[in-house]
């Protein structure tokens, strides 16, 4: 039972952070021109996809075995399992967060301003089925004269 409890509180703490939230936004520059929008964000996608972190040495970790001899070894391979799981969610975490700071810079280097949006309005546009539907909507937003929302500042 303790081993489970030491389990779930970090999980728990994880999962409800701060850290995990994530802003809804679109960028805004009025007027802009269908094909410079299409080439400005998939320029900006393809630098922010090549992002990633740089994974740490672990082969010094490789070589220290840590064993708790009061643990079986199924025990000890599901705390193992456990632990790489964690550190491969949180990794993933920190790529995407990497990810979006490379997209609002290169944006905002090509002159789009970034607004607040609703969570509710973010997820209707991206749940939209039709690919060229779904652009028109996003480069609504990206044109329009007056952009609704709070304007983010970097």
């Amino acid at each position: 039972m303790k081993s489970l409890l030491c389990i779930a509180v970090p999980i728990a703490t994880l999962a409800s952070s701060p850290a995990a939230a994530r802003d809804y936004y679109f960028f805004n520059k009025p007027g802009v021109d269908r094909q410079v929008y299409l080439e400005d964000r998939l320029a900006c996608d393809a630098l922010a996809g090549g992002v990633a972190r740089i994974s740490p040495d672990t082969t010094a970790m490789n070589q220290q075995i840590w064993q708790n001899r009061n643990l079986t070894m199924g025990q000890s391979a599901a705390a193992a399992g456990i632990a790489g799981l964690l550190v491969g969610l949180m990794a993933g975490s920190e790529n995407r967060r990497l990810q979006w700071q490379v997209e609002r810079i290169c944006l905002a280097d090509k002159g789009y301003r970034r607004f607040e949006m609703d969570k509710a309005e973010w997820k209707t546009i991206e749940k939209t089925e039709d690919m060229a539907e779904r652009i028109d909507k996003w480069f609504a937003l990206a044109s329009g004269a007056t952009p609704q929302g709070k304007e983010m500042y970097e």
